[in-house]
């Protein structure tokens, strides 16, 4: 006859196979009852959590859904087209600055009597000035042919001329794109 351990308060003694059996299957559904008891007590409090921390997650989704979040090429552009446009305005203000200090005004390439391609000479205002400017600006970066440092020279005359124009109220010429002007 085996010899088992019986729940407490019961002491050690022999016992048959037949009342072993019963007192394994016993001690099995009482485990598995613990079991239970245990995965409820502990679930339900997790799930609780779980709840309130997806209904967090929802409201924060909600909120953040239609938030882009840029790339960091994105971001690198960013800040490397930002920097370029501080530079290319210290460079324009700066050599404007540099040239009203010498004693020289801050006008258009294109002179005040301009001869058209007829022969006939013409009396431009500055604002037509300007536009000839931008548009002799355009000519050269279209033939594309510029070096990295002509292409440079080139959007920040293009630069200045939208300053100058803007200043002077003068309309956007069609040399110049929108995107430009606006920048």
């Amino acid at each position: 006859m085996p010899i088992t351990a019986v729940p407490q308060g019961v002491e050690l003694r022999k016992i048959s196979a037949v009342q072993k059996r019963a007192l394994d299957e016993l001690l099995s559904k009482q485990r598995e009852n613990n079991l239970l008891e245990t995965t409820i007590s502990t679930a339900i409090p997790a799930l609780a959590f779980a709840g309130v921390g997806g209904a967090a997650i929802l409201v924060a989704y909600s909120y953040l859904k239609d938030i882009e979040i840029p790339t960091a090429k994105e971001v690198a552009k960013a800040v490397t087209t930002a920097a370029g446009e501080v530079v290319s305005d210290v460079v324009i203000d700066v050599g404007g600055a540099a040239a009203r200090a010498a004693g020289f005004e801050d006008d258009p390439t294109t002179p005040e009597l301009y001869q058209l391609a007829s022969g006939r000479v013409v009396e431009l205002s500055r604002c037509q000035r300007w536009e000839t400017d931008a548009t002799a600006i355009l000519e050269r970066v279209q033939k594309g042919n510029l070096s990295k440092s002509e292409t440079v020279q080139a959007a920040l005359a293009t630069k200045r001329v939208i300053k100058n124009m803007k200043k002077e109220g003068c309309d956007r010429p069609l040399a110049i794109s929108t995107a430009q002007w606006n920048a």
